[in-house]
């Protein structure tokens, strides 16, 4: 052998191109940059579902705050009157501990699709990849070109082309940008009056300056955060390995028929290791590396891989929704403990949250501490004075009637009552606050006595007694 023989062999051929592995996030460089993804393109049968999921949603989104149910709107919170119409109900700030039903639910409902389909919930319906997937990446597509088109264009020196491109880009993500941040504004402020408001919320600044935040966050996110979101800021990926388990089906690589990788189709493995599966992936993940906390289960992988197969003549599903034990096995089981569990729970709070809604009542009292002494004494009298709040919770005025108990104080002579307003109507949702007096001469007192006030509903009869202590020295 010469000296030089060992240089004059071939050698193979090293790619300086980086990979995502699992110990990198592949959105941020080494030196702490920011590796700007080039997402690529795909269709498929998932591709067509997501969209039909994306695009019902924004209707949704869009339509809700325009809906009128009973000649209300089908949903607006109203901040100021501390009041909201959800859905042909009608609840005020003393209803609001119903919102704890509502967030466990939530949260539980999460956990329960979790543990059996793991991050569905990040692909098909949370907003954060319905607008970036669903609206802004495709209209990005539509003005600056395929993947390959932007990779060459950024990569190139500037033009009147890319500057023009990029410039047309940014201006329709702020249209956009204001546009969703008015419609989400629309569940707060009637639409019929946030129209007459536009573009500039003449007499409305508090509107103004959260139709401008909004725009700037939704702007800035959609525009240059994008993935990060998921990554960084949204704590669901993190929750993702307590919530999964063997049997959950997620979206995975089938690594027995795919391994070895092979750039052939004649050798090897099926996975001819053309990479579409990590061109195509907005969190810029390789599947083929396992389960991922960057994954949001989007299925653009299953479509790119799929197609690929189509291609080579090879079977889909080399990249598909299945369990761990499935991968293994070929074997899943869907419906385990964890499940029933979490089923049980949440039919339960739900159950719980009917019956509480249902049984709310139609107007509220407060019974309020008073300024100074709970008591005076005049003329040998004591007197008591009560201040209370009177809420009307229905969408129609009511007017009440207000009366002691007739068991108010029983048993001590000489005890009378002053109400200056034993009738009162109130607006639809209004309020108002009352004061009450009760009277009793001192030598009928003896220790401090619970006892009740009556406000009556006058159009339904429904009585409601408010406790109160008469109190002396």
């Amino acid at each position: 052998m010469t000296e030089n023989s060992g240089q004059d062999a071939p050698r193979k051929k090293v790619s300086k191109k980086r990979a995502p592995d699992l110990n990198t996030v592949y959105t941020i460089n080494a030196d702490g940059s920011r590796n700007f993804l080039q997402v690529a393109d795909v269709k498929g049968k998932w591709h067509l579902r997501r969209n039909i999921v994306y695009y019902l949603l924004l209707a949704v989104f869009l339509i809700t705050p325009w809906l009128t149910i009973g000649g209300k709107p089908a949903l607006h919170l109203n901040i100021p009157d501390r009041s909201a119409h959800i859905f042909g109900g009608t609840f005020t700030n003393q209803d609001f501990h119903l919102v704890f039903f509502l967030l466990i639910g939530a949260g539980l409902s999460i956990f329960v699709m979790t543990s059996l389909f793991g991050r569905i919930w990040c692909g098909f319906f949370c907003p954060q990849t319905m607008f970036m997937e669903g609206v802004y990446r495709p209209i990005e597509r539509l003005i600056e070109g395929d993947r390959i088109a932007r990779i060459r264009r950024n990569k190139g020196e500037a033009s009147a082309d890319k500057t023009a491109r990029k410039f047309l880009k940014h201006v329709v993500f702020i249209a956009l940008s204001w546009f969703f941040s008015v419609a989400f504004m629309a569940f707060f402020i009637p639409p019929h009056e946030l129209i007459t408001l536009l573009p500039f919320f003449p007499g409305h600044s508090t509107a103004l300056i959260w139709s401008l935040f909004w725009t700037g966050m939704l702007y800035f996110d959609y525009s240059w955060f994008r993935e990060q979101t998921c990554l960084i800021i949204c704590p669901y990926g993190r929750l993702q390995s307590t919530l999964v388990d063997y049997d959950t089906v997620i979206i995975g690589y089938d690594e027995k028929r795919g391994e070895p990788r092979e750039k052939g189709v004649k050798s090897g493995g099926d996975c001819i290791d053309c990479r579409r599966c990590v061109d195509v992936c907005p969190t810029g993940i390789d599947i083929r590396n396992g389960l991922q906390l960057e994954c949001i289960g989007c299925t653009n992988c299953i479509d790119a891989c799929d197609d690929i197969m189509d291609k080579i003549g090879l079977p889909q599903g080399l990249v598909r929704f299945d369990s761990s034990r499935g991968f293994e096995t070929g074997k899943s089981q869907i419906f385990r403990p964890r499940f029933w569990i979490y089923a049980v729970v949440l039919l339960s709070l739900t159950a719980l949250f009917v019956v509480r809604a249902g049984n709310r009542e139609s107007f509220h009292i407060t019974t309020m501490r008073s300024q100074g002494m709970p008591y005076t004494i005049d003329a040998g009298n004591i007197r008591n004075l009560y201040t209370m709040h009177l809420q009307n919770k229905t969408d129609e005025e009511k007017v009440y009637f207000i009366s002691a108990a007739d068991d108010a104080l029983e048993g001590y002579e000489g005890v009378s009552y002053i109400i200056p307003q034993p009738r009162i109507a109130l607006s639809a949702l209004g309020d108002q606050q009352l004061t009450l007096f009760a009277i009793m001469p001192k030598s009928s007192y003896s220790l401090p006595e619970d006892f009740h006030f009556a406000f009556t509903d006058s159009a339904t009869g429904v009585v409601q007694k408010n406790k109160v202590r008469f109190r002396g020295p």
